[in-house]
């Protein structure tokens, strides 16, 4: 090739040099086959290959749920739907610990800080009663000198009591009989009168059904009793216990005297009293119990359980 400053005398010459300068640096872009494409060989200048074209074409793109999209031509688009507790899904993640939401997802950072919150709970509790305080149901929990501290359940029967030393709750037995099983009362105002020395009712009765043919039955009886004679030196009368038919207290009596004047009756005799009747004791069955006083004329004309004060009595259970 002629240089700016050269003559060119043989002009097609030069042109024939140049066109074989060409084809020798140009050599990699000729020839190729139908369907190659060209590609670089190396980083350097002019330095091509043919390749074919190893990309094959697309006829569809298909989607299944959650991707939305796709089709057989033309622009493309895909998208993911976003997840609901029923539906597959993108789910946006999330940093809080107190958000209410059911379709966010807990990161690692949440994570974290939701379990120290819980172990932190955890802790305070632990610190004001220990859970390991207590092992057995029914147990209870008490403070010693310095710490919370446990008391295992008791026994059957038994009550909560403070120890001797009264530092303490502890479980204690109750000892032993002296407890009241049930207590019935009886009472009348009706009256009921006698001028016999023979024993009959008072209508001051009451019925008990021990539960225990050990236990005992303790009386208590208050007896409303008026005894009254004319002319008579004194009067007075008999009381007794019974249970059912049998006596079980001796003649309890009075015979107390005063007087008042009464038109056709220079001198009246009139005693009123209460008469009190206290007695233990011991029937040895379980079956229905009756109790009842009897009175008894002991003198003057007429002895009686008198209308309109009342009399009582109260059987209580006792406990062997």
């Amino acid at each position: 090739m002629p240089t700016p400053t050269d003559l060119v005398t043989d002009l097609p010459a030069d042109f024939e040099v140049f066109g074989q300068a060409v084809d020798t640096s140009m050599a990699d872009l000729k020839g190729g086959t139908t369907g190659q494409i060209l590609s670089k060989a190396t980083n350097a200048d002019m330095d091509f290959t043919w390749i074919t074209n190893d990309v094959g074409d697309i006829t569809a793109v298909n989607v299944t749920a959650p991707i939305t999209g796709g089709g057989t031509s033309g622009a493309v688009t895909i998208g993911i739907n976003s997840a609901t507790t029923s539906v597959a899904g993108a789910v946006q993640l999330s940093d809080s610990t107190s958000t209410t939401s059911s379709v966010l997802a807990s990161t690692p950072t949440a994570t974290k800080a939701a379990y120290d919150l819980a172990n932190t709970a955890n802790t305070t509790a632990n610190g004001a009663i220990p859970a390991t305080t207590v092992t057995t149901a029914g147990d209870i929990i008490y403070r010693n000198a310095t710490v919370p501290t446990r008391l295992g359940i008791g026994t059957a029967g038994q009550v909560l009591a403070v120890n001797s030393g009264a530092t303490a709750p502890e479980w204690k037995t109750i000892p032993a009989g002296g407890k009241v099983l049930q207590v019935v009362q009886g009472t009348t105002q009706t009256a009921a009168s006698t001028t016999s020395a023979s024993y009959s009712d008072t209508n001051l009765t009451a019925t008990i059904t021990p539960s225990s043919a050990s236990s005992k039955i303790l009386v208590m009886v208050m007896q409303a009793m008026k005894s009254a004679a004319s002319g008579a030196a004194s009067n007075g009368f008999f009381i007794k216990l019974f249970r059912g038919a049998t006596a079980i207290t001796g003649e309890t009596s009075a015979n107390y005297n005063f007087f008042y004047l009464s038109t056709g009756n220079p001198v009246t005799y009139d005693q009123r009293t209460l008469i009190p009747i206290h007695y233990l004791d011991s029937p040895a069955t379980t079956s229905a119990t009756t109790y009842k006083t009897q009175q008894a004329n002991y003198s003057g004309t007429t002895t009686a359980q008198y209308d309109g004060t009342m009399s009582t009595i109260i059987l209580m259970e006792i406990g062997a």
